[in-house]
């Protein structure tokens, strides 16, 4: 049966259609191999330039991808403390009001122990051991709580350097409201000082370290962090406001000892603990080293 016209006509659209569509798929391929190719060449040549830039040392792009091998961790090391301690530890001296020769000694402090630990007895130090204190001048000025020196008119500072030097001690001036005093030695070469921070930069959770003497152990070394930095507390009938709390352990023998930030300044000086012991509990104060500049520069400029 003949077709018509129509129907030969019809039929040369669907194949012209079909023709279409294929050509349309053939060559949307092809331009989706052409641009993978680039792509792929692109990333080549940006591996080889960054691979370049890392040998050579140089810094020819700024658009340098992090890979596995250019990350890296970074934490806190333990010789960021050591420094710290190293940077104070000479300026903390010993306070007590023993009878004692003027001039060096070799005797270490500390308390004599026996074997039957833990013995309460066994931890008693001399009682005429009083505490610490922080060479702030390497003149020989001293800052140390008042508490501990205000009953005795002679006092005794021991400077360890290396080795251990003793000193009869003059009260220069003190702050009662901050329970803060000002002691002077002489001696004929200067004193190793500590350096003070500003302690209104202090935050809570910042770590801090303690040093001092606790029952009688010169150098002493805790470590913690600020619970507190504007806590209020009630010490027989004065009031102590805005102290920093901390939680380094702090014990009889180490008032008067410096409380450090990490980079081995002193932001406050340790003055008491919380506890119905009479032994450190977890909870330790100092007074922020601001409240004792005041007290620093009238000492030492007059």
């Amino acid at each position: 049966m003949t077709e018509s016209k129509l129907e030969k006509l019809t039929k040369t659209k669907k194949h012209s259609k079909a023709n279409v569509i294929t050509i349309t798929v053939i060559v949307g391929f092809i331009i989706l191999i052409v641009c993978q190719s680039a792509f792929l060449g692109f990333t080549m040549k940006e591996r080889a330039r960054t691979t370049s830039t890392t040998q050579d040392g140089s810094n020819r792009s700024s658009n340098i991808a992090l890979t596995a091998s250019n990350i890296q961790l970074v934490a806190c090391s333990d010789n960021d403390l050591t420094d710290a301690v190293s940077a104070v530890k000479r300026a903390i001296v010993n306070i007590d009001v023993a009878p004692a020769n003027v001039g060096s000694a070799n005797r270490r402090g500390g308390p004599a122990l026996s074997f039957d630990m833990p013995s309460t007895a066994a931890l008693q130090t001399n009682e005429e051991t009083l505490g610490s204190g922080v060479i702030i001048d390497a003149r020989g000025y001293i800052l140390t709580c008042y508490h501990l020196i205000k009953d005795y008119p002679n006092v005794n500072v021991s400077v360890f350097s290396p080795v251990r030097q003793i000193y009869k001690a003059q009260v220069v001036d003190v702050d009662i409201t901050n329970d803060l005093a000002i002691l002077k030695i002489e001696s004929d070469k200067p004193l190793p000082a500590a350096k003070l921070a500003n302690s209104d930069l202090v935050k809570i959770t910042d770590s801090v370290l303690a040093i001092g003497s606790p029952f009688g152990f010169e150098h002493t070394v805790t470590a913690g962090i600020v619970s507190d930095n504007k806590r209020s507390i009630v010490v027989g009938d004065t009031v102590y406001r805005d102290i920093f709390q901390a939680d380094a352990a702090v014990n009889r023998g180490s008032a008067g000892g410096a409380l450090i930030n990490g980079d081995g300044q002193v932001i406050g000086l340790n003055i008491a603990i919380a506890s119905p012991s009479g032994y450190f509990s977890g909870v330790s104060f100092a007074i922020p080293i601001n409240k004792a500049r005041p007290l620093l520069l009238r000492a030492i400029e007059n």
